[in-house]
């Protein structure tokens, strides 16, 4: 049976700290990018892939959807969630499924699918877009961030190239082409993200029958005042955000 690292002891309650801090990559940069390829949300019907504590379904309701679902592996993170979204009963549902367990879930329809910080966990992510594609509506958006491909790249070595000030100058990329698993970990606990090439997920959803409509790296150009605190920020982009529709 397929776990969550989410769930393993104390993992979470160090996730939450983190989560706790309002300068993080996901509040300066990760949210506002997500909310601003979002479409007029009244009245649609939403599902968040890897919904976490329900932080991002709660920004939909905010922004008049009618129901919004969420699934996630983590069964800490959906309890969370549950009391995140308690104010906004009963237009929500919440389901303990791995996004590659898409295909167990019923509800379909659906205007809006987006997944944040999560598509690099996904090993066959091909095999995901194919029930993706079936559970939007036509013409319906599939709007999603991951790990940017240069940082899933990495897979040994040094990642930065630096001067003798010891000041960064250089992200290194000479694992970028092969693509596949890679081994990680995190407050010490192993888990496996997933490298592909940028030219690779786009061509998937090529393939699995998405026309591409916007894409972003945000890299802080136009607010030098979080810059000092990004500083990795400077030289790559950290995710990767694409908006696709269901071509009908």
């Amino acid at each position: 049976m397929q776990t969550s690292v989410y769930d393993k002891q104390n993992f979470f309650e160090l996730y939450q700290k983190i989560r706790a801090n309002p300068i993080s990559l996901n509040n300066i940069v990760e949210k506002p990018t997500m909310l601003s390829l979002l479409p007029d949300l009244t009245g649609k019907k939403l599902l968040d892939l890897g919904c976490g504590m329900g932080e991002h379904l709660a920004l939909y309701l905010a922004r008049k959807a009618d129901f919004v679902v969420g699934i996630d592996l983590s069964l800490a993170m959906l309890q969370q969630a549950e009391k995140n979204l308690a104010d906004f009963t009963p237009h929500f549902s919440l389901y303990p499924l791995a996004m590659e367990q898409l295909d167990q879930f019923k509800e379909t329809d659906f205007d809006v699918i987006t997944s944040s910080f999560a598509f690099h966990y996904v090993q066959d992510f091909p095999q995901l877009l194919s029930p993706i594609y079936r559970k939007l509506k036509p013409n319906g958006r599939l709007i999603f961030s991951q790990e940017h491909p240069i940082v899933t790249a990495y897979q040994g070595g040094e990642r930065w190239e630096k001067n003798k000030q010891k000041q960064q100058v250089a992200y290194r990329l000479n694992y970028y082409r092969d693509e596949g698993e890679r081994d990680r970990s995190w407050f010490k606990q192993p888990f496996k993200t997933y490298h592909r090439t940028t030219a690779t997920i786009i061509n998937n959803l090529i393939q699995a029958g998405f026309q591409i409509e916007q894409m972003a790296e945000p890299m802080l150009a136009d607010q030098p005042e979080w810059q000092a605190e990004f500083k990795d920020l400077q030289h790559r982009p950290v995710l990767l955000f694409i908006k696709a529709r269901k071509i009908a």
